[in-house]
């Protein structure tokens, strides 16, 4: 829980017992501990007690990107194949090797991790982009092994999806611009649907796509809102989700956030199926993202009469 007393500082007390935390979570409390020490604020602990969940904290790498010493005692193990600490992204090499360490995770076929690498590099290029800071955020991964999802986590405390969008779109709030900045082609570095070579304004569309084909859930935070898009439910005749272009078209959950985000935050649970063949699934997105980008371009190129 976070509570909002006017302070520029943020003290970090984990709650008594066993807990979990999603690596969203975990990378938007390093995010917020990144903007406080910005402003000029002091970091702090507060509470904290040894036991088997304050070490998967130490062991997520969360108080060392806080810059709080502990003392916790953690053993050592190789993370491959089970998570990926919280690691700071700064360019693309970072990124690359982030997406290759994420490949043990997925227990997949080749062709299925390439599908998902795929995935999973437009969608932190595309958060990334929101960012305007480098060096302010963090993004971590873990699986759930008794069911094989994987749980992705990725913060910044940058300038926010609103006013980034704003430079080349027009958006009024921060729940208008969590809508466009899911919509198929639209990105904050062009007016231009589609994007531009460097990026098409994909990540967040074909991400949302995976998490409705595969009924997880997906979350995005930003400013004052937090957008939750719930599961699809199952039909008795065994039919897939549809994939809906406009964020606006899901099932979603808006919630007002009880404090101000500063930058952007997002968690998404992942499952790759056998049976879900994502060379198809990956055709399928495209469709939708190409017809998608074809339309609006038209609309803004529609002539208009005064």
């Amino acid at each position: 829980m976070v509570e909002e007393d006017g302070s520029p500082d943020l003290t970090f007390a984990p709650k008594q017992g066993l807990f979990s935390l999603h690596p969203l979570v975990l990378s938007m409390i390093v995010s917020m501990a990144d903007h406080c020490r910005f402003k000029g604020g002091s970091v702090k602990l507060d509470g904290l007690v040894l036991n088997s969940s304050t070490r998967y904290l130490e062991r997520m790498g969360l108080f060392k990107l806080m810059e709080q010493e502990t003392g916790l005692p953690v053993v050592e193990h190789d993370p491959a194949g089970r998570f990926i600490p919280l690691t700071r992204i700064t360019n693309n090499q970072e990124l690359t090797k982030f997406v290759t360490d994420f490949v043990p995770l997925l227990h997949a076929t080749p062709t299925e991790a390439d599908s998902v690498k795929y995935v999973l590099y437009e969608l932190i290029r595309n958060v990334l982009e929101h960012a305007g800071a480098v060096d302010r955020g963090a993004i971590a991964a873990a699986q759930v092994t008794s069911t094989g999802r994987l749980l992705i986590g990725v913060a910044d405390s940058g300038i926010g999806v609103c006013k980034s969008l704003s430079r080349s779109h027009p958006v009024t709030d921060h729940k208008s611009a969590i809508e466009l900045a899911f919509q198929p082609g639209v990105t904050g570095t062009t007016a231009r649907f589609g994007g531009n070579e460097t990026n098409g304004g994909a990540g967040l569309f074909f991400m949302k796509a995976m998490s409705t084909l595969a009924r997880h859930h997906m979350v995005m935070v930003t400013g004052d809102q937090m957008m939750k898009l719930l599961t699809q439910p199952k039909h008795k005749n065994g039919s897939t989700p549809a994939i809906k272009s406009k964020l606006e078209d899901d099932r979603v959950r808006w919630r007002e956030m009880p404090f101000m985000y500063s930058g952007t935050a997002v968690g998404v649970d992942i499952t790759v199926k056998e049976t879900l063949a994502f060379s198809d699934l990956l055709k399928e997105i495209r469709e939708v993202y190409h017809v998608n980008v074809r339309k609006s371009t038209r609309q803004r190129n529609k002539a208009r009469f005064v």
